[in-house]
């Protein structure tokens, strides 16, 4: 992964959209006002690759709470349930 591109947000500005486009084509920009990052600038082919990636890490964060759920449960059946609370009273 190459580094993101720094550029203070008023270079970006005087240069225009063309030119942030451009680079923007070959790497991440990150936009900056008095050195603290205010934007971000990337390809839709990149976008596109953060979204899947963090679908798919949500993906498996779920299904990994799911299986640690799973593990921890008893289940138990009806007429099982039914004969433990019986045999309290």
């Amino acid at each position: 992964m190459t580094t993101p591109l720094r550029m203070p947000a008023t270079v970006a500005t005087k240069k225009g959209a063309g030119f942030l486009t451009e680079k923007a084509a070959e790497r991440t920009v990150v936009l900056t006002n008095h050195g603290k990052p205010t934007a971000i600038v990337m390809s839709p082919e990149h976008f596109d690759e953060l979204e899947r990636s963090l679908r798919h890490a949500a993906d498996r964060l779920v299904q990994g709470v799911t299986d640690l759920v799973a593990e921890r449960s008893e289940f138990s059946r009806v007429d099982e349930v039914r004969e433990r609370l019986h045999a309290r009273r």
